[in-house]
């Protein structure tokens, strides 16, 4: 009986000191935060660059901007872009994936931030308040996904 709790407190113990390994995220994470202001830019607010529809980082690589919808049913078009429209940071749905073009709740779709006329549309069932979501983590293909509040 002795010799079964010795056994039983030695793996105990040993099991407790053991180290837990954190994985590398660094090949999964961007090295940087965006290096300028990002605005939801739409017919919503005729186009303008406006702080009440600035993007503010959630997490890392993850920024969201609210918006109001009050017309349910309507196609509301918007794009995310800076200030200027930059190239590089002027993001509308991707010719790779068309169909993006159209947001759907909850579902991602593929970003183009070197477009200059694809817009991307909502129409939302019921009025009230979204979240735009753009995900970052692959810098050559963000994401856009639209929430309800």
């Amino acid at each position: 009986m002795k010799r079964i709790l010795t056994v039983a407190l030695v793996a105990l113990l040993s099991a407790c000191s053991s180290q837990i390994q954190m994985p590398d995220l660094s090949d999964v994470l961007p090295g940087q935060a965006l290096d300028r202001t990002m605005y939801l830019r739409g017919d919503f607010n005729l186009w303008d660059a406006e702080t009440q529809y600035e993007f503010t980082q959630v997490a890392p690589a993850l920024y969201q901007a609210q918006v109001k919808f009050s017309t349910p049913g309507k196609v509301y078009e918007f794009k995310i872009a800076d200030m200027e429209w930059s190239a590089g940071y002027n993001c509308g749905f991707s010719e790779q994936d068309p169909t993006g073009q159209s947001l759907t709740l909850g579902q991602s779709v593929k970003a183009d931030c070197n477009t200059t006329y694809n817009y991307f549309s909502f129409t939302p069932a019921i009025k009230g308040s979204y979240i735009v979501s753009i995900d970052y983590h692959n810098n050559d293909q963000p994401k856009v996904t639209i929430t309800k509040k």
